[in-house]
């Protein structure tokens, strides 16, 4: 039975509160931690399989990582992008009469609800 429990264990463990950790703290022991596994990993001597557990679990977290950042740019990018779009209707309603605003905005509404009617009869 003993031949089966490993030898060495390290387990390292901080908790932190999190309301009072500055970002670039935070940023600082994220990174010294990966560093000391990538360490670990090239210079330790582990069995074939923990190495490549170890390098599957990093693949991993860093696709995690990435499509977290990729989202949250795509997010900005919406936000922009319908942030240029109010002012650009704006500036075009401010130069438009009563009447062609009342018609623009009549155009608007019609189009938003065929595309409410759009999305309705795709979910049934």
């Amino acid at each position: 039975m003993s031949e089966y429990t490993p030898r060495k264990r390290v387990t390292l463990e901080l908790t932190l509160p999190f309301s009072t950790v500055d970002p670039e703290l935070l940023q600082r022991l994220t990174s010294a931690f990966i560093r000391l596994v990538d360490h670990l990993v090239a210079n330790a001597h582990f069995r074939p399989e923990v190495l490549r557990k170890v390098k599957a679990t990093r693949e991993d977290e860093t696709k995690k990582l990435k499509r977290a950042i990729e989202e949250e740019g795509k997010e900005e990018r919406e936000l922009k992008l319908a942030e240029k779009k109010k002012t650009e209707r704006d500036a075009k309603l401010r130069n438009m009469s009563a009447a062609e605003q009342k018609k623009f905005l009549e155009k608007v509404r019609e189009k938003e609800r065929k595309d409410a009617m759009k999305k309705q009869s795709r979910k049934a």
